[in-house]
């Protein structure tokens, strides 16, 4: 039997996935979930073959080995920065194998091919039979279509619920998870309609009592083998459903999506060891088209929600936005709105910033002069209530800003402004490469840098209630934070770190690990 790390991930890939070439089909079947056609009357499909042998292939991990999430364990690359367009099904051990489609061309993660195949054929002795006994008797409130699950829908209300401690693992996810997910939704879905759908549905009931035991777990003394039974029990049906079209208007299952994608990142997004499952079932969805996503919907909530979680992944891999920026309800105009849609608008900046710094072509200095006209142009139009109503200078060497806000919204679409102009700052192509003036250039974008960092750190520091504040600054210290010469700074962004991960759940010993060695700090105490 394979093993399998604390997330679920079985440590093994399947003899099918390490002996043979894998055959990837491509059929893009947007087109017909609009026409109404059948994707066998002109889909055109393109073949390729992975061989997971090759050098370039994951390298697999012996079947003795534990993973963890620092580990090194099989990754799964992002897609290119090309648009996501073509639906993916995977033909592997039979025609019903549920695949997340429309990924477009990626690296084959064989760990999570394997994990399918645990959640078809079975695993109850690690999975089913571990829950208690109301999700034991979940296939009984199911439909099936052949071996493939059709439905993933209670017959009768799961609410109230029997158990106890699932209770409190619902209870958290309103009270203290919630509030991640609906910084910038001014409806508050995640907090309010999320838990009223999970009465009747079981895919969103688990993936809430996943996250849920897995924050518990990264910030108590709560069993750390609770969330995986959850989160199996969560893809027992989520992924069977992947394979079926109209499962892209689903915004259940696209919610669903988006929490469990929150847990991937409490696991190991800021380690650099991350499988990406769930960003890459955020792409179906987000990439799906305008007629799924409409305003004011859950839906458009999670679209927001997976764009920030896009974005943190493409800071830290380097790589552009692969989600979608020209549906309907994406906003790049400076006119009269609330709050919430500012903030969003920042947020789309950040995108465009980012795809422009890591796309493949060189940033133009005529590019980035439009990019920072945007973002000064942003500054001076944003309503007067994202100015905070409590300001004071970090007093003492090492100290941040206080800088009080009242709402999640403003936070965010500060942050995420500030994250722009510091890669505007990095990215800046006036800056000289060579000669006498490149020296005071560098040292100028240092100082500037430091600036907006202290800024974004402050955020954070003073609004700890709001806890993506403090993952958001952890971004910027990953990318930006080798630049602080001045030890008590660098104490004060080394604590920060700590400090995200032990009261926020969110792993960043890698960061501090990589930090100390960029700062210099060869000393056994450090």
């Amino acid at each position: 039997m394979p093993s399998t790390d604390h997330t679920g991930l079985l440590a093994t890939p399947c003899v099918t996935c390490r002996e043979h070439h894998l055959k990837l089909i491509y059929v893009d079947e947007t087109q017909y979930l609009v026409a109404g056609a059948s994707p066998d009357d002109h889909a055109s499909q393109q073949h390729f073959y992975v061989d997971n042998g090759s050098p370039n292939g994951p390298d697999p991990v012996s079947p003795g080995t534990s993973g963890s999430p620092s580990g090194d364990v099989t990754k799964t690359r992002p897609p290119d920065c090309s648009p996501i367009d073509a639906g993916l099904q995977h033909k592997h051990a039979s025609d019903d194998q549920a695949q997340y489609s429309k990924l477009g061309p990626i690296r084959v993660d064989a760990h999570f091919h394997t994990r399918i195949e645990h959640h078809r054929h079975g695993s109850d002795a690690d999975g089913l039979q571990s829950l208690p006994p109301s999700h034991r008797s979940l296939s009984s409130h199911s439909s099936y279509h052949g071996n493939v699950q059709t439905s993933h829908f209670y017959d009768t209300a799961a609410l109230p619920l029997k158990d106890r401690t699932e209770a409190i693992l619902f209870r958290h996810y309103i009270q203290k998870i919630a509030i991640s997910l609906d910084c910038c939704d001014p409806l508050k879905h995640f907090e309010l309609s999320v838990p009223e759908r999970a009465s009747t549905c079981h895919t969103l009931l688990n993936a809430i009592l996943a996250i849920a035991a897995r924050h518990l777990s990264h910030t108590t003394d709560f069993d750390p083998l609770a969330s995986n039974r959850y989160h199996d029990e969560c893809l027992r049906h989520l992924i069977p459903m992947m394979n079926h079209s109209s499962a892209i208007a689903d915004e259940n299952l696209f919610a669903a999506t988006v929490i469990l994608r929150m847990l991937e990142e409490m696991d190991g997004s800021l380690t650099g060891h991350d499988s990406y499952s769930h960003l890459l079932g955020i792409h179906v969805f987000a990439n799906a088209g305008d007629q799924y996503i409409l305003p004011g919907s859950l839906s458009a909530a999670a679209f927001w929600v997976g764009l920030r979680q896009e974005i943190y992944i493409a800071i830290l891999t380097q790589q552009c936005v692969k989600l979608k920026l020209d549906d309907f309800i994406v906003d790049r105009s400076l006119g009269p709105a609330d709050d919430y849609t500012w903030s969003n608008r920042a947020i789309v900046l950040l995108a465009d910033v980012l795809n422009s710094c890591f796309g493949d072509n060189p940033l133009t200095t005529q590019r980035w002069m439009a990019l920072n006209e945007a973002v000064e142009s942003w500054t001076r139009a944003r309503p007067p209530s994202f100015n905070p109503y409590f300001y004071s200078e970090g007093i003492g060497a090492g100290a941040f800003p206080e800088i009080w806000h009242g709402s999640s919204c403003h936070i965010l679409g500060i942050q995420h402004h500030l994250l722009a102009q510091l890669f505007l700052i990095q990215f800046d192509p006036s800056i000289p490469r060579v000669g006498t003036k490149r020296r005071a250039a560098m040292r100028n974008m240092t100082l500037r840098i430091e600036t907006l960092m202290r800024e974004l750190c402050g955020l954070g520091i003073s609004n700890q209630w709001t806890p993506p504040a403090m993952f958001t600054a952890c971004i910027g210290i990953a990318m930006f934070g080798d630049h602080f010469g001045e030890e008590s700074d660098q104490r004060a962004l080394s604590e920060f770190l700590k400090k995200t991960e032990t009261a926020h759940a969110r792993p960043t010993a890698a960061i501090q690990q990589q930090l100390m060695k960029a700062w210099g700090w060869t000393g056994s105490e450090d």
